[in-house]
């Protein structure tokens, strides 16, 4: 029986040990998306499923939506109605409003189809990888609220019930901005 405690207590130690192991490892990560609110927004060129390229340097003046997402994930495929939604109000386009739909690591082919089907027509830049690392996207979907002075001005990682408001709020405060 005390060999018992004993291999328990060592194997306890040994989570533990491994735990803070973890914590110091996660701690020294540099940041997420979110720690580039209020800084530029990294200036990136990128080709869309139309074969054209968008670049966010001649969006200056524009307040751009960046919403990094993949067909497989379920969180971005509940986001994406709303993206929509937000990408065709004409009185927001109206006021300068421009929406990316950054595909993280997928095939135009596997894009297309899922676009085709679910009838969304929002521009697709086709990220192989380089600018999710670029805007330190840890988790997706992901997204950033670019303003008119091309700075990050609100970042939202993960999509949930009631995620819209805070989005749409940020989008108009962005929009409001001249």
């Amino acid at each position: 029986m005390r060999r018992c405690y004993r291999l328990l207590a060592a194997s306890l130690c040994c989570v533990l040990g491994l735990s803070l192991v973890a914590s110091v490892s996660r701690a020294a990560d540099p940041a997420d998306t979110s720690g580039l609110e209020g800084k530029p927004a990294p200036d990136v060129t990128l080709p869309t499923l139309d074969g054209k390229n968008v670049k966010l340097a001649d969006m200056k003046g524009k307040v751009v939506i960046l919403d990094f997402w993949a067909t497989w994930c379920p969180p971005c495929r509940k986001s994406l109605p709303h993206l929509q939604a937000t990408s065709i109000d004409k009185a927001m386009a109206d006021k300068g409003l421009v929406v990316w739909a950054i595909n993280v690591r997928e095939t135009n082919e596997q894009v297309t189809k899922f676009l085709a089907d679910n009838k969304y027509t929002f521009t697709v830049p086709m990220d192989p990888g380089t600018v999710m690392k670029e805007y330190l996207v840890r988790g997706i979907p992901t997204t950033v609220i670019v303003g008119r002075d091309g700075s990050i001005k609100k970042v939202f990682i993960g999509f949930g019930d009631g995620s819209e408001k805070p989005m749409d709020d940020a989008i108009k405060a962005a929009l409001d901005e001249k």
